[in-house]
Protein backbone atom coordinates (compact mmCIF):
# COMPACT_ATOMS: atom_id res chain seq x y z
CA UNK A 1 0.00 0.00 0.00
CA UNK A 2 1.27 3.46 -0.93
CA UNK A 3 1.30 6.41 1.45
CA UNK A 4 1.11 10.04 0.35
CA UNK A 5 2.00 12.70 2.93
CA UNK A 6 1.91 16.46 2.34
CA UNK A 7 4.07 18.70 4.54
CA UNK A 8 3.59 22.48 4.83
CA UNK A 9 5.55 25.33 6.39
CA UNK A 10 3.43 27.62 8.57
CA UNK A 11 5.67 30.62 7.98
CA UNK A 12 6.10 30.75 4.19
CA UNK A 13 3.49 28.25 2.95
CA UNK A 14 6.03 25.98 1.26
CA UNK A 15 4.49 22.58 0.47
CA UNK A 16 6.19 19.24 -0.15
CA UNK A 17 4.53 15.89 -0.92
CA UNK A 18 6.22 12.58 -0.14
CA UNK A 19 5.12 9.22 -1.60
CA UNK A 20 6.74 5.86 -0.89
CA UNK A 21 7.83 4.63 -4.30
CA UNK A 22 9.54 1.75 -6.09
CA UNK A 23 11.48 1.57 -9.34
CA UNK A 24 12.08 -1.17 -11.88
CA UNK A 25 13.41 -1.86 -15.35
CA UNK A 26 10.51 -2.38 -17.78
CA UNK A 27 10.36 -4.56 -20.91
CA UNK A 28 11.59 -1.61 -23.02
CA UNK A 29 14.76 -1.22 -20.97
CA UNK A 30 13.57 1.96 -19.25
CA UNK A 31 13.59 2.84 -15.55
CA UNK A 32 10.05 3.29 -14.19
CA UNK A 33 9.22 4.96 -10.85
CA UNK A 34 5.74 4.59 -9.36
CA UNK A 35 4.05 4.48 -5.91
CA UNK A 36 4.43 1.23 -3.96
CA UNK A 37 0.95 -0.24 -4.48
CA UNK A 38 -0.46 -3.70 -5.16
CA UNK A 39 -0.64 -3.12 -8.93
CA UNK A 40 2.89 -1.78 -9.25
CA UNK A 41 4.30 -4.59 -7.09
CA UNK A 42 2.72 -7.08 -9.50
CA UNK A 43 3.94 -5.10 -12.52
CA UNK A 44 7.53 -5.05 -11.28
CA UNK A 45 7.58 -8.63 -9.96
CA UNK A 46 9.47 -10.26 -12.85
CA UNK A 47 11.75 -7.31 -13.63
CA UNK A 48 15.48 -8.16 -13.69
CA UNK A 49 16.24 -4.92 -11.85
CA UNK A 50 14.13 -3.28 -9.16
CA UNK A 51 14.19 -1.61 -5.77
CA UNK A 52 13.04 1.36 -3.71
CA UNK A 53 13.13 5.05 -4.58
CA UNK A 54 13.59 7.79 -1.95
CA UNK A 55 14.16 11.54 -2.13
CA UNK A 56 16.49 13.45 0.21
CA UNK A 57 17.26 17.15 0.44
CA UNK A 58 20.63 18.88 0.60
CA UNK A 59 20.34 22.18 2.48
CA UNK A 60 23.77 23.27 1.23
CA UNK A 61 23.09 22.73 -2.49
CA UNK A 62 19.37 23.53 -2.12
CA UNK A 63 18.65 20.46 -4.26
CA UNK A 64 16.65 17.24 -3.94
CA UNK A 65 18.71 14.05 -4.21
CA UNK A 66 17.24 10.88 -5.74
CA UNK A 67 18.23 7.66 -3.99
CA UNK A 68 17.83 4.28 -5.72
CA UNK A 69 18.06 1.28 -3.36
CA UNK A 70 18.53 -1.88 -5.44
CA UNK A 71 16.83 -4.97 -3.97
CA UNK A 72 17.08 -7.22 -7.06
CA UNK A 73 19.55 -7.37 -9.95
CA UNK A 74 19.90 -10.18 -12.47
CA UNK A 75 23.47 -11.46 -12.69
CA UNK A 76 23.68 -10.72 -16.42
CA UNK A 77 23.15 -7.00 -15.76
CA UNK A 78 26.47 -5.31 -14.95
CA UNK A 79 26.85 -2.68 -12.24
CA UNK A 80 28.11 -0.26 -14.88
CA UNK A 81 24.91 -0.70 -16.91
CA UNK A 82 22.77 -0.17 -13.81
CA UNK A 83 24.55 3.11 -13.03
CA UNK A 84 24.19 4.17 -16.68
CA UNK A 85 20.42 3.51 -16.64
CA UNK A 86 19.83 5.30 -13.35
CA UNK A 87 22.06 8.25 -14.22
CA UNK A 88 20.15 8.75 -17.47
CA UNK A 89 16.71 8.70 -15.83
CA UNK A 90 16.69 12.47 -15.23
CA UNK A 91 19.00 15.38 -14.39
CA UNK A 92 18.75 15.09 -10.58
CA UNK A 93 21.69 14.30 -8.31
CA UNK A 94 21.62 10.60 -7.41
CA UNK A 95 22.73 8.09 -4.80
CA UNK A 96 22.74 4.41 -5.84
CA UNK A 97 22.80 1.82 -3.08
CA UNK A 98 22.27 -1.93 -2.97
CA UNK A 99 19.75 -3.18 -0.44
CA UNK A 100 21.66 -4.00 2.72
CA UNK A 101 20.58 -7.65 2.56
CA UNK A 102 22.09 -8.00 -0.93
CA UNK A 103 25.51 -9.65 -0.69
CA UNK A 104 27.98 -11.50 -2.92
CA UNK A 105 30.72 -13.79 -1.66
CA UNK A 106 33.91 -11.79 -1.12
CA UNK A 107 35.94 -14.68 -2.58
CA UNK A 108 34.02 -16.03 -5.60
CA UNK A 109 31.35 -13.39 -6.26
CA UNK A 110 28.36 -15.72 -5.91
CA UNK A 111 25.10 -14.08 -4.77
CA UNK A 112 24.30 -15.26 -1.23
CA UNK A 113 20.97 -15.67 0.57
CA UNK A 114 20.58 -14.23 4.07
CA UNK A 115 20.85 -17.00 6.68
CA UNK A 116 20.50 -14.81 9.79
CA UNK A 117 19.08 -11.34 10.38
CA UNK A 118 19.29 -9.70 13.81
CA UNK A 119 19.72 -6.38 15.62
CA UNK A 120 23.01 -5.58 17.31
CA UNK A 121 24.35 -2.90 19.65
CA UNK A 122 27.53 -1.89 21.43
CA UNK A 123 26.34 -0.44 24.72
CA UNK A 124 27.71 2.23 27.04
CA UNK A 125 29.37 -0.47 29.18
CA UNK A 126 31.34 -1.66 26.12
CA UNK A 127 29.29 -4.84 25.90
CA UNK A 128 28.38 -6.23 22.47
CA UNK A 129 24.87 -7.63 21.93
CA UNK A 130 23.09 -9.41 19.08
CA UNK A 131 19.33 -9.82 19.47
CA UNK A 132 16.52 -11.32 17.40
CA UNK A 133 14.21 -8.48 18.50
CA UNK A 134 14.56 -5.61 16.00
CA UNK A 135 12.99 -3.20 18.50
CA UNK A 136 15.39 -4.06 21.28
CA UNK A 137 17.96 -1.31 20.70
CA UNK A 138 15.85 1.79 20.14
CA UNK A 139 16.56 3.64 23.39
CA UNK A 140 18.98 6.20 22.00
CA UNK A 141 21.82 6.84 24.43
CA UNK A 142 21.73 3.31 25.92
CA UNK A 143 24.23 2.26 23.24
CA UNK A 144 27.30 3.73 21.58
CA UNK A 145 26.39 2.37 18.16
CA UNK A 146 23.79 -0.05 16.83
CA UNK A 147 22.18 -1.44 13.71
CA UNK A 148 21.34 -4.62 11.82
CA UNK A 149 23.32 -7.82 11.39
CA UNK A 150 23.13 -10.11 8.34
CA UNK A 151 24.80 -13.53 8.27
CA UNK A 152 25.74 -15.37 5.06
CA UNK A 153 27.48 -18.61 4.14
CA UNK A 154 29.06 -19.43 0.77
CA UNK A 155 28.75 -23.17 0.16
CA UNK A 156 31.34 -23.03 -2.63
CA UNK A 157 34.06 -21.31 -0.60
CA UNK A 158 32.90 -22.64 2.78
CA UNK A 159 33.13 -19.13 4.21
CA UNK A 160 30.93 -17.31 6.72
CA UNK A 161 30.38 -13.59 6.08
CA UNK A 162 29.19 -11.23 8.81
CA UNK A 163 27.68 -7.91 7.67
CA UNK A 164 26.94 -5.13 10.15
CA UNK A 165 24.85 -2.18 8.97
CA UNK A 166 25.37 0.83 11.25
CA UNK A 167 22.11 2.78 11.62
CA UNK A 168 22.91 4.71 14.82
CA UNK A 169 26.26 6.07 15.99
CA UNK A 170 25.65 7.96 19.23
CA UNK A 171 29.34 7.89 20.16
CA UNK A 172 30.38 9.38 16.79
CA UNK A 173 32.96 6.64 16.25
CA UNK A 174 34.96 6.87 13.04
CA UNK A 175 35.27 3.92 10.64
CA UNK A 176 38.54 2.62 12.13
CA UNK A 177 37.06 2.54 15.65
CA UNK A 178 33.91 0.71 14.49
CA UNK A 179 36.01 -1.79 12.52
CA UNK A 180 38.24 -2.54 15.51
CA UNK A 181 35.25 -3.15 17.81
CA UNK A 182 33.49 -5.44 15.34
CA UNK A 183 36.64 -7.46 14.62
CA UNK A 184 37.21 -7.89 18.35
CA UNK A 185 33.75 -9.45 18.79
CA UNK A 186 33.36 -11.52 15.60
CA UNK A 187 35.10 -14.24 13.64
CA UNK A 188 35.30 -15.06 9.92
CA UNK A 189 34.95 -12.38 7.24
CA UNK A 190 33.42 -9.20 8.63
CA UNK A 191 32.24 -6.13 6.72
CA UNK A 192 30.25 -3.10 7.80
CA UNK A 193 28.24 -0.35 6.12
CA UNK A 194 27.44 3.13 7.41
CA UNK A 195 23.72 3.92 7.14
CA UNK A 196 23.52 6.47 9.97
CA UNK A 197 23.68 9.18 7.31
CA UNK A 198 23.88 9.85 3.55
CA UNK A 199 25.95 12.54 1.90
CA UNK A 200 25.29 14.72 -1.11
CA UNK A 201 27.14 13.50 -4.22
CA UNK A 202 27.71 17.13 -5.21
CA UNK A 203 29.04 18.84 -2.07
CA UNK A 204 29.67 15.94 0.34
CA UNK A 205 27.48 17.37 3.11
CA UNK A 206 24.81 15.40 4.96
CA UNK A 207 21.42 15.07 3.24
CA UNK A 208 18.05 14.76 4.95
CA UNK A 209 14.73 13.00 4.41
CA UNK A 210 12.06 15.69 4.72
CA UNK A 211 9.33 14.84 7.19
CA UNK A 212 7.42 16.30 10.10
CA UNK A 213 9.60 18.76 12.06
CA UNK A 214 12.19 19.09 9.27
CA UNK A 215 13.41 22.65 8.73
CA UNK A 216 11.59 24.28 5.82
CA UNK A 217 13.96 24.12 2.81
CA UNK A 218 12.56 27.36 1.40
CA UNK A 219 12.58 29.90 4.24
CA UNK A 220 14.52 27.89 6.88
CA UNK A 221 12.67 29.78 9.61
CA UNK A 222 10.10 27.18 10.62
CA UNK A 223 9.43 23.44 10.77
CA UNK A 224 7.25 21.44 8.40
CA UNK A 225 4.00 19.94 9.65
CA UNK A 226 1.71 17.28 8.16
CA UNK A 227 -1.27 18.85 6.39
CA UNK A 228 -2.56 15.70 4.65
CA UNK A 229 -2.03 11.94 4.86
CA UNK A 230 -3.55 9.41 2.42
CA UNK A 231 -3.08 5.65 2.10
CA UNK A 232 -4.00 4.18 -1.28
CA UNK A 233 -3.58 1.01 -3.32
Amino acid sequence: MATKVTYVCNTCGYSYTSVNEIFWLDENGKIVIKPLARATSAESYSSPLKGFFVKYYCYDCKEFISKFIISKKAREISDEYVFHLIDGYDDSLKIVQYDDAFQRCLKCGTGLPVRAEYSFSYDTDDEFHINRDFLGFSEGDSHKFAGLYYGYFCSQCKKQINKFVITENNANFDDSEIKAILEEHTNDLTIFLRRDYDVCPECGEKVFYLNQNSTCPYCRRDKLYISDHIDFD
